[in-house]
Formats: structure tokens, C-alpha cells, sequence
């Protein structure tokens, strides 16, 4: 049902917050999440790409696991730089753009890296890709957390890694089988099958740029940069529910009094001074603790996903065979990221987080001691991916949370990319520790990884069903 704008003349200025609420949802809400979600889905693609065809890559280029985690970290790199560069542009010049241009970086480096000759320039077209995933991860979290009402933007925002990352956890590994095995015998690839692999994923992503353009802005941004008819004209294509309005249809929902009771309108930091603001107090603390919590949490999951298909080849699995039991294990990280989305809605993040991270250190050492054929290496797989995408679609729901608008893009990406950091530089030393001394203690420290997130978690602020205006009104 419309919101009715006539309705609410007469009563005292209200917040752009409770304006949305009362909207509640509508078809562009929904419209807005498929187009944000399919966006992520071929972006988690490209992150897990590498370790679906680690096998691949190693028999056509003759790269060894360290070679190929070096790769990773090169691919995560860029999407730390990519995401903080975005997260910058997205609160100076908005965030549908940044969505825009960084989907569009994305499809060039997808395609320029299946035309790479060698390690070295699959390396530089990695870098690539990875600008254009950093700011879409970062943005997109941003733009659902500011465009949803409050009751159920944590049930949005988890969305986006419960459709992304869950599914796209079960479809990387499908994809690239479906690639490797019946679509590279189709067209006689032989060892090039990897390159139809990257050069694939470039196409269906072309679609949701096209029409990512008809999207609206956030309110959250337009009114805090004192545009108010684009502001009302955003509010009206959501309440609605049509992307397109006819001429004269736009509501006047806000003006400069309700920018004045607006979180968005509060704070006097610049986008300049992002840095400065989210590491000054009194964001500080939340900046630093969650962000060692997404170190953590996104090096343990690279460190286990980039060597899991190696260490079963290793076990004397084919590729074919060491891809296929990763692909089933993945099938947890669905049901961890369905969990999280309900516990979006009806729990506490940071009770999430912590029992997540307890039971994934469990979880993660039951493997390294039990895991003995191919019934309990299922089992036990599909247990521990549950709590890892349980404990990373929670944190990507709370890192808009904690950031007023002025630097929620940046904040967020600071947040996330620093994860990426993590999920760059431990696999290195996970991948060491495989070649140097094996596999039971790269579980173990992917153990202590998640015991110390669990931790830092509870230095993060409580976010749970509490309006924006309330968490940034005085930014406590």
C-alpha cells in the first residue's frame, strides 16, 4: 500500500526514517534487492573463482598452492582498494553510480582474464576485477541498509549474503563443473577450460548493468546533500512501487525541517575526512572492533575455501571429484545464511556473531581430527560452512549499521575491505603452514582465528531493530 503524503499534513516534522517506515515494503524494495543481489551473486563468482579452478590452473599454468594463493591475495588486494575507493566516491557522488561503474569494472576484468597468457597477467587482470568487487560489496550493503525500513533491514541487507554468498557458495563450484566437464567438451577447450570459465561469467552480468539504471537513489543520500525534490522523487518512485513516474506524480515527503530531524542531515565531517571520522571517537571503537572481527572471519573462510579442493587432490581425489565435494560442503554456508537472515530480524548481532564464531571453532577442529572419507569429509564440511557464512552475513548486516550517512559507504567499506585484507594475507600463511607442517594445523589456526573474533565482537555497539536516527542522533 502507497504511503499517503496528503495524510501527513498538519503533524510535526518527521524523520526520514519514520517516513520510510511507514511506507513500509513495495515492488521497488523487492526490485532493488533482486538487481543489488544478482549484482553480488556473479561478485562472489569472481572471489571463489580461483579456488574452484585451482586444480585447472595448476595442470595448464603449472602454478603450485602457494602460487595460487599469492593470486588470491592479489584479487583480494584490489577489492580492499577497490572498496575503499568506492566506498569514498559512493558518499560524494552517491551510491547508484558507484553500483554502476563498478559492475561495469567487473565485466572488463572477467573478460580480460580469460584472455591472460600466463600467471602474471592472469595477476593484472585479477587486479581488475577485483576494483570492480570491492565496490559493489561495500556500496551494496550501504544502499539496501539506507533504502529499507527499519523492521526489517537487517532481514534486507542479510539477504544480499544469504542469496550472494549462500547460493553463490553452491553455484561457483556447479558453474565451474558445469564449465570444466560437458561446456569444455562442447567446444574442444582441453586445458583452456578455465578461461571459458572466466570469460562466461562476464555475460549475464552486462543485463543487471542495463538495468541497475533505473534504480533510485537513496533518500539518506539525496537529503543529506540538501536535495530535496530528488529526495521526494525517490520516496516516490518507493512508495509506489514503479521504477519510472509519470510527469507530475512526484509527492512532497520531505523538506528542508524534516532534513533538520534527520539523521541524514547530522554530523559536520566531509566525505574528505572520511578516514579521520571513522577512526575519531565515537566511532572509533566500532570501526576497529568489527573490523578485526571481519579480518578474522574473512581469512578464516578464504584460508579453508582457496586450499579445500587442493588438500582433497592431495588426498588422491580428481579435480572434478575435489571440486564436487567442495560445491556439497558449500551447500551449509546456505542454511548458515539463512539462519542469519532470521536472526536479522529477531536476534541480537553481537549474540550472533559470538555463539557463530564459537561453534565454527569447533566445527572447523571436529574436521581437522574426524574428516576420514567421504561420508564424515561431507558432513563435517557441511557443518563448519554453516557457521561461516552464519558469522559473515551478520557482520556485512551490522557494518552499515554503525556509520552515520555522511560516511556509511566509506565506514562500511573500511569495515568489509579490511576483512578482505585478512582474507588476502592469512591464506598465505595457511598455505604454508599445508606445504610445511599439514593440514591439522591450518584447522587449528583457523580455530584461534574464530575464538578471536568472537571477541572483538564484543566491543561492537548493539544494532538490532534500532532506528538510524537513534544510533547516530548523538553517534554514541
Amino acid at each position: 500500500m502507497a504511503f499517503d503524503a496528503k495524510a501527513a499534513m498538519g503533524r510535526k516534522p518527521r524523520s526520514l526514517g519514520e517516513i520510510i517506515d511507514d511506507m513500509g515494503l513495495t515492488r521497488t524494495h523487492y526490485l532493488a534487492l533482486t538487481l543489488v543481489v544478482l549484482g553480488g551473486l556473479f561478485e562472489v563468482f569472481e572471489q571463489l573463482i580461483l579456488s574452484a579452478l585451482g586444480p585447472s590452473l595448476q595442470k595448464d599454468l603449472g602454478i603450485d598452492a602457494s602460487a595460487l594463493a599469492l593470486l588470491s591475495t592479489v584479487s583480494l588486494i584490489a577489492i580492499v582498494i577497490g572498496g575503499i575507493i568506492g566506498g569514498v566516491v559512493a558518499d560524494l557522488l552517491g551510491r547508484r553510480s558507484l553500483l554502476a561503474v563498478s559492475l561495469g569494472i567487473y565485466c572488463l576484468g572477467s573478460v580480460l582474464s580469460a584472455l591472460a597468457p600466463n600467471s602474471a597477467v592472469l595477476g593484472v587482470t585479477r587486479v581488475v576485477t577485483g576494483l570492480g568487487v570491492g565496490g559493489e560489496i561495500a556500496v551494496g550493503l550501504t544502499y539496501l541498509s539506507e533504502l529499507t525500513p527499519t523492521k526489517v533491514r537487517g532481514v534486507f541487507v542479510s539477504l544480499f549474503n544469504t542469496i550472494s554468498a549462500g547460493v553463490g557458495l553452491f553455484l561457483a563450484y556447479a558453474y565451474t563443473l558445469l564449465v570444466i566437464g560437458p561446456v569444455a567438451s562442447a567446444v574442444g577447450a582441453g586445458d583452456n577450460d578455465w578461461r571459458w570459465a572466466f570469460g562466461l561469467l562476464g555475460l549475464p552480468a552486462v543485463l543487471i548493468f542495463f538495468f541497475r539504471r533505473y534504480l533510485p537513489e537513496t533518500p539518506a543520500y539525496l537529503l543529506s546533500r540538501g536535495k530535496i525534490q530528488e529526495a521526494n522523487e525517490a520516496l516516490t518512485r518507493l512508495a509506489t512501487g514503479r521504477l519510472r513516474l509519470r510527469s507530475g506524480e512526484i509527492h512532497s515527503y520531505v523538506d528542508s525541517q524534516t532534513a533538520a530531524v534527520s539523521e541524514s542531515a547530522q554530523g559536520d565531517g566531509p566525505a574528505s575526512r572520511a578516514l579521520k571520522s571513522v577512526l575519531a571517537k565515537p566511532l572509533r571503537r566500532r570501526t576497529i572492533a568489527l573490523g578485526i572481527a571481519a579480518f578474522l572471519a574473512w581469512g578464516a573462510e578464504f584460508s579453508v575455501v582457496l586450499l579445500m579442493p587442493i588438500m582433497l587432490v592431495d588426498r588422491g581425489y580428481s579435480v572434478q571429484g575435489s571440486v564436487t565435494f567442495t560445491m556439497l560442503q558449500n551447500l551449509g554456508g546456505l542454511l548458515g545464511c539463512a539462519i542469519a537472515s532470521y536472526g536479522g530480524f529477531a536476534i541480537s548481532r553481537r549474540t550472533v556473531v559470538c555463539v557463530g564464531a564459537v561453534c565454527a571453532a569447533v566445527a572447523v577442529l571436529a574436521f581437522a581430527v574426524f574428516a576420514q572419507g567421504d561420508g564424515l569429509i561431507l558432513t563435517l564440511g557441511f557443518v563448519f560452512q554453516i557457521f561461516v557464512l552464519l558469522v559473515n552475513t551478520t557482520i556485512w548486516t551490522w557494518a552499515p549499521e554503525l556509520f552515520p550517512t555522511r560516511v556509511r559507504s566509506f565506514g562500511t567499506a573500511v569495515v568489509v575491505n579490511t576483512g578482505f585484507v585478512g582474507g588476502a594475507l592469512l591464506p598465505l600463511i595457511a598455505s604454508s603452514l599445508l606445504q610445511g607442517v599439514g593440514e591439522f594445523w591450518v584447522f587449528a589456526i583457523v580455530a584461534v582465528m574464530y575464538l578471536g573474533l568472537g571477541l572483538a565482537a564484543l566491543f561492537v555497539p548493539e544494532t538490532h531493530r534500532v532506528p538510524l536516527e537513534v544510533l547516530h542522533g548523538s553517534a554514541k
